[in-house]
């Protein structure tokens, strides 16, 4: 499955989240989320201008909602 593949590339590139992350920083985006759709913690890969290794649900975030309540 083609999605299956991009997201373990995705998983084991930093130079691939790199790019993504990119992309999100030069759209004025706030947000990049990795979801394998696998049903684990989604990861946050860029916040309000920075990286991030967080995960959703996770301590920081327990779900999407409390993810977006950051964002400026």
């Amino acid at each position: 499955m083609a999605t299956s593949a991009m997201s373990r590339v995705f998983a084991r590139s930093a130079r691939v989240r790199e790019v993504f992350t990119s992309l999100t920083a030069a759209g004025g985006g706030v947000c990049c989320l990795f979801d394998t759709g696998d049903g684990d913690p989604e990861q946050v890969c860029w916040l309000n201008g920075e990286t991030s290794q967080e995960m959703v649900p996770g301590p920081r975030f327990p779900d999407l909602r409390a993810l977006a309540a950051t964002w400026p």
